[in-house]
């Protein structure tokens, strides 16, 4: 278990007292977390990677559009770290938006959630399970990990 998560315990019942000086739950928090200045040393070093892929694709192929191909095959299966994604969270829900493309899932979508260091973990699962990754939303912070444990608090209720 990390620092982070022996902070914050199990997460408040819903409708329980908000944290003395938090922000109210009817203002909505909103955030965009930036991978790449997360971890610039992991984005240069896989940018590098993929360029290296597309090289040698460009070399040992005599058709160019396998390079191409290559790097947007490499490229999108690891944007996501490269792009920005911006995380909303008001009464009604979560909003993920990663490409501009929203993913709205309300509260009572979700049944726990898993304080990291990076990010908290929001998952439908009511105990931990190997689903948990395909069931859920890893929001990471963007230096504003307390504002988003506090908010998450508010709505996710305690562990069985």
């Amino acid at each position: 278990m990390s620092a982070e998560a022996e902070k914050h315990p199990r997460f408040a019942e819903p409708g329980s007292p908000d944290p003395a000086g938090s922000a109210s739950a009817d203002e909505p928090l909103e955030w965009t977390h930036h991978p790449w200045k997360a971890a610039p040393l992991k984005t240069v070093v896989l940018l590098a990677v993929n360029l290296g892929v597309t090289t040698i694709v460009y070399f040992s192929f005599p058709e160019k559009v396998f390079a191409l191909l290559a790097f947007v095959v490499m490229f999108g299966s690891t944007m996501s770290i490269y792009l920005p994604v911006r995380y909303r969270f008001t009464r009604k829900g979560v909003t993920v938006f990663f490409l501009g493309v929203p993913s709205f899932r309300p509260w009572q979508h979700y049944r726990q959630a898993y304080v990291h260091g990076n990010g908290v973990f929001l998952t439908s699962m009511p105990r931990p399970s190997r689903l948990d990754p395909f069931r859920g939303h890893f929001l990471k912070y963007a230096d504003n990990g307390e504002e988003v444990v506090e908010y998450v608090r508010r709505f996710i209720p305690k562990e069985p």
